[in-house]
């Protein structure tokens, strides 16, 4: 059965869209506050004027890569080699739009296990060939493009390794290779009656090594946990050797070694398979939305539930102009939420028990808010995997938009929220057009909770990749400074890099490189992401 065709351009299938003109008061609102030109739409271009450098891999070099991996497991025509080297940041399809396309792999390869894996690291340590992993290349942070040109690169595409290895019912437990991607991996899990309850909004297009190599968080983290939580066991082939590296169920046998490959963003190596904690199927679901007077007293309702042990499972406030911007896309300027407040959407899942008692308390604790039906909050949880699509027509529409994401502690939530909105904005203003920030609070704990800012501005024609830049920089600079962290679920990847040692500290940074010497001496695996290149 041939594969769904994808978008080299933008996000997703090439089939599916979501016009900013089928949002109209989306559009004029954009128009309005954004000051945009009534048509000025940004082409995307032939991918056959795209020209690429050859790879410069010796014959040599790709003989062996075919004897190791086999004819069909290679692919190195430009097509193959373009939709490698960039993910599904901003920057990313700005630079495909407009140039200059970022430097591809010099080849594309498929492996089908670990010993493929293997022989191939060894392989590329001896001749100083670099590796990018890649899972489903949805990382908005640079997680997959070539940073040092100086050398060929290779990129592991792991795609057919998808394969459930294991189910055990009776611990919770299953065991998938890395390359599956979450729709796949909930189907295999849906014949057993079980869930991993992990959507991020790559969902369909993500992998499993992808989520653990990222750190990532899903719409129902409050009730399954982020990635880090879900991880009990996994597989590391590095340079240096293979390591299986476990916590299930819990152990008191050193530190914990597993800890250093989530999040390692294919710096130390590929993960190849991992065991996961995995949970009965729900029974059932129930959603609830309110609107507040303001921001802070909505997170005084979050910050209630995740402290008293009744987080929502799903927790999604937005802040007064988020509010706005959803009742626009939403397709009206007449509803409650768009005459102001801040707009709060829960959703509940599981026994069928514990969704009434729970929804129950969520009631309760958003007393302070007006009851808003559960519509709202059924809708989003629905079309949630579509806003990236609806990115790609802003962009049409030589909009900059992006997303910065951080964390923090509930006693530095609020001033964080401010500080950060405000850079962001000035950073836009700086730039010489009007701009709109929004936040929403997604991820809540017991200490404190994640935001998540979207902001949007009419882009500066023949300066838009400085111009993100400096409203990038601003924010995270801001943040930085404010004590929030680089990122909360979207990782390092190249874009915070070179912020890393200031957020840890010079110890443990120092730490972090040593930890990477050692496992990839010749530093070959995915250079610049984690680790800035020359540090």
């Amino acid at each position: 059965m041939q594969a769904r065709p994808a978008k080299w351009w933008g996000w997703g299938f090439e089939d599916r869209s979501v016009p900013l003109e089928s949002k109209p008061a989306l559009l004029a609102l954009l128009r309005q506050v954004l000051e945009l030109p009534p048509t000025d739409l940004l082409p995307v271009p032939d991918p056959e004027t795209i020209r690429l450098p050859p790879s410069r891999l010796s014959n040599e070099e790709l003989a062996e890569f075919r004897k190791i991996i086999g004819e069909e497991g290679i692919a190195a025509s430009d097509r193959d080699r373009l939709t490698h080297g960039t993910g599904r940041s901003y920057r990313d399809l700005i630079r495909l739009r407009l140039g200059p396309i970022p430097p591809p792999p010099d080849l594309v390869l498929f492996p089908e296990g670990d010993e493929d894996i293997r022989r191939l690291l060894e392989f590329c340590s001896e001749k100083e060939v670099r590796v990018i992993p890649f899972g489903g290349g949805t990382s908005v942070v640079g997680g997959v493009e070539v940073v040092d040109a100086s050398r060929p690169h290779i990129t592991i595409d792991l795609r057919r390794m998808r394969r459930v290895l294991a189910v055990d019912e009776m611990s919770l437990l299953a065991t998938a290779q890395a390359g599956i991607r979450g729709p796949l991996l909930e189907e295999e899990l849906g014949a057993h009656g079980l869930t991993v309850g992990h959507f991020p909004q790559s969902f369909e297009f993500s992998t499993l090594g992808g989520w653990i190599a990222s750190r990532s968080s899903g719409a129902l983290s409050n009730r399954y946990g982020k990635i880090e939580d879900l991880v009990a066991g996994l597989r590391l082939v590095a340079p240096s050797g293979v390591y299986d590296m476990q916590s299930r169920p819990r152990h008191a046998m050193g530190p914990d070694l597993l800890g250093l490959a989530v999040g390692s963003e294919g710096a130390l190596g590929v993960i190849t398979q991992a065991t996961i904690r995995v949970h009965r199927a729900p029974e059932a679901r129930a959603f609830e939305s309110f609107l507040f007077r303001s921001f802070h007293d909505g997170l005084e309702a979050l910050r209630g539930m995740a402290q008293d042990g009744v987080p929502a499972h799903m927790t999604y406030l937005m802040d007064e102009d988020e509010t706005r911007l959803a009742a626009a896309t939403a397709g009206g300027s007449g509803s409650r939420t768009a005459r102001g407040g801040s707009l709060l959407l829960i959703g509940y899942e599981g026994s069928r028990g514990l969704v009434r008692d729970h929804l129950a308390a969520g009631r309760r604790y958003c007393g302070a808010g007006s009851a808003a039906g559960p519509g709202p909050a059924e809708g989003w949880f629905r079309e949630r995997y579509d806003t990236p699509y609806l990115r790609d027509s802003l962009i049409d529409h030589r909009i900059m938009v992006d997303t910065v994401e951080t964390a923090t502690t509930w006693s530095n939530l609020e001033r964080l929220y401010e500080g950060a909105r405000k850079a962001l904005l000035t950073g836009i203003w700086g730039t010489g057009v009007q701009g709109l920030v929004g936040c929403h609070v997604s991820h809540v704990y017991t200490e404190g909770a994640s935001l998540y800012f979207t902001f949007l501005a009419r882009q500066k024609r023949g300066d838009e990749i400085p111009q993100y830049d400096a409203v990038k920089a601003a924010a995270t600079r801001a943040i930085l400074d404010l004590g929030g962290h680089l990122s909360h679920h979207h990782g390092v990847g190249v874009e915070h890099a070179k912020y890393l040692r200031e957020a840890i500290g010079d110890e443990s940074w120092r730490l972090l490189r040593d930890l990477k010497r050692t496992l990839d001496p010749k530093g070959i695996m995915n250079p610049g992401k984690v680790y800035a290149v020359g540090a």
